[in-house]
C-alpha cells in the first residue's frame, strides 16, 4: 500500500493556496526522502483551476517549484476545473497522475475526464466524493462506470468527516468484491477518526491512503500524515525506513499552528450531519437573515441533501425552524451503509 500526500493540495484550503517556494521546496523534498511515493501539488480547486478562479500561484509555478525535488516520488494533481489542454500540458511538464473528482450525483462528467486523462497517458483515480451519501450497492453500480472508462483507482471520500471504520471498509470490501482495480481512501478529521478510518481502509483491502503533514486540509482537516506513518509501521504495514518524527519535525516548521488541535463544536456538527463546509457562506447568511442556530439550520438542511444543497432549501429550512418547525424525514445521512 502506499500514503499519497495531499499536503500542499487539500493544505491550500487553510493557506488560501499561499506557499512560498521553499515551503513547496522543503514539503516535496522532506516526503520524497522519507519514501513517500505519491505526492500531490497544485492549487485546491486542481489543474487548470484558473479557468474559473483567481489564484495566488499558477500551475506552472507549482510545477517549478515542485518537480525539481520530487526524486523517485511521482507527482500529481486534482482534477475538476481543466481542460484537456491542461491534461497535456501537465503530462509534457513531467505530471504522472491525476485524480478526478466527481459528486456522486455527476458521475457522467467525470467519465469524460477519466478517458481524456487516460488517452494522454495519466494514471488516473476517480475520487468519489461525499460518497457517504449512497449505499454501497450504487457505489459498486457507479465504479462499473468508472472501471469501463479506464480509471486505475477509485477514492472513498469522507468530504464530511463523519464516517465510521466499519462504513468505510463496508465501502471498499464492495468494490473490491466485484472489480480487480486499486481503491483508496481520503478521510477528514471532524470527529477525529482520519486516521482510524485509514486504518480501517488499508485492513479491508485499500492500495491507497491520504494524508498531510499535522493533518492540514479543509475543515477540520485531513489524516495526520506523520502518525498514520507510525499507525502502520505499528501495524506492520509500512517498513520502518519512513521516518515518522522526520515528517513531524518538517510538519512543525513549515505548518506550525495552522491547524488547531481537536475539533470545534462546528467542525464536530459538520462530521455528524455529513454537511459539506463548501456551503458554509451560504448557511451563514441565511442563518442571520432569518435569525436562527446556524446548527440547527445545518441539521435540518442536511435532512434533506448531503451533496448540494440549494439557497432555496436553505431558505426554506430556515424558515420553518423561525416557526419552531422541524423536518420529519428520515436525515439523508442516515441510510443503512453498514
Amino acid at each position: 500500500m502506499d500514503i499519497l500526500d495531499c499536503t500542499i493540495r487539500d493544505g491550500g484550503y487553510a493557506t488560501k493556496n499561499n506557499w512560498t517556494p521553499d515551503a513547496l521546496r522543503r514539503i516535496v523534498s522532506t516526503l520524497s526522502a522519507a519514501g513517500i511515493r505519491f505526492i500531490e501539488i497544485g492549487n485546491s480547486f486542481g489543474l487548470g483551476s484558473y479557468h474559473k478562479f483567481s489564484l495566488p500561484l499558477s500551475d506552472k509555478e507549482f510545477m517549478n517549484s515542485c518537480l525539481p525535488y520530487k526524486g523517485d516520488s511521482h507527482i500529481g494533481m486534482f482534477f475538476y476545473y481543466g481542460t484537456i489542454d491542461d491534461m497535456k500540458w501537465f503530462k509534457d511538464c513531467g505530471g504522472e497522475f491525476l485524480r478526478v473528482g466527481a459528486n456522486t450525483n455527476d458521475i457522467e462528467a467525470a467519465i469524460k475526464h477519466i478517458k481524456n486523462a487516460k488517452s494522454v497517458g495519466l494514471m488516473v483515480s476517480c475520487n468519489v466524493m461525499k460518497t457517504y451519501s449512497i449505499s454501497r450497492y450504487k457505489l459498486t453500480h457507479m465504479a462499473e462506470k468508472i472501471v469501463d472508462a479506464g480509471a486505475d483507482c477509485i477514492y472513498i471520500v469522507d468530504s464530511a468527516g463523519g464516517m465510521l471504520p466499519r462504513q468505510v471498509a463496508g465501502y471498499i470490501e464492495a468494490i473490491k468484491e466485484f472489480y480487480d482495480i486499486h481503491v483508496g481512501f481520503h478521510g477528514h478529521n471532524n470527529l477525529l477518526l482520519a486516521n482510524a478510518n485509514s486504518l480501517a481502509a488499508v485492513e479491508a483491502g485499500a492500495t491507497f491512503v491520504d494524508g498531510t503533514l499535522k493533518g492540514v486540509g479543509r475543515g477540520a482537516g485531513n489524516a495526520q500524515l506523520e502518525s498514520l506513518v507510525a499507525i502502520f509501521q505499528k501495524a506492520h504495514i509500512l517498513p520502518n525506513s519512513c521516518n515518522a518524527l522526520e515528517l513531524a519535525s518538517t510538519a512543525e516548521e513549515v505548518i506550525g499552528d495552522l491547524m488547531p488541535k481537536g475539533s470545534s463544536k462546528r467542525e464536530i456538527n459538520v462530521g455528524m450531519v455529513n454537511f459539506h463546509d463548501s456551503f458554509t457562506n451560504l448557511l451563514e447568511t441565511v442563518s442571520q437573515t432569518y435569525g436562527v442556530d446556524p446548527d440547527a439550520l445545518m441539521a435540518e438542511v442536511c435532512k434533506i441533501n448531503i451533496i448540494n444543497p440549494s439557497k432555496e432549501l436553505f431558505e426554506f429550512a430556515a424558515k420553518r425552524l423561525k416557526e419552531g418547525m422541524k423536518f420529519e424525514f428520515t436525515p439523508a445521512y442516515s441510510h443503512k451503509v453498514f
